[in-house]
């Protein structure tokens, strides 16, 4: 095992059912894991726009800031079209 907490690693393997179900049971959206990253870090980070637009539905933070100072927008690939237009229209 990581060390990771479930929804950390269900954000990490692009698995929106998962997220779903976890936060069902109540998994936290808004737990850091180890270097500060929240879940949804994890998914601009990766380029999983479906789990962002379904943390940020249900209030996960745009200006949660990791160990680096790094929010959640500042992690997007440019190439993740997708996620740069979604928080193009969240007001980065």
């Amino acid at each position: 095992p990581s060390g990771m907490a479930a929804l950390h690693e269900a954000v990490l393997t692009g698995n929106l059912d998962c997220v779903k179900l976890l936060v069902k049971y109540g998994a936290d959206i808004h737990q850091r894991d180890e270097n500060g990253w929240t879940p949804l870090h994890m998914a601009c980070s990766d380029g999983y726009a479906d789990i962002a637009r379904y943390l940020l539905s249900l209030g996960a933070s745009l200006e949660a800031t990791n160990d680096d100072g790094e929010k959640p927008s500042d992690l997007i690939d440019p190439e993740y079209e997708d996620l740069v237009q979604l928080f193009g229209a969240t007001a980065m």
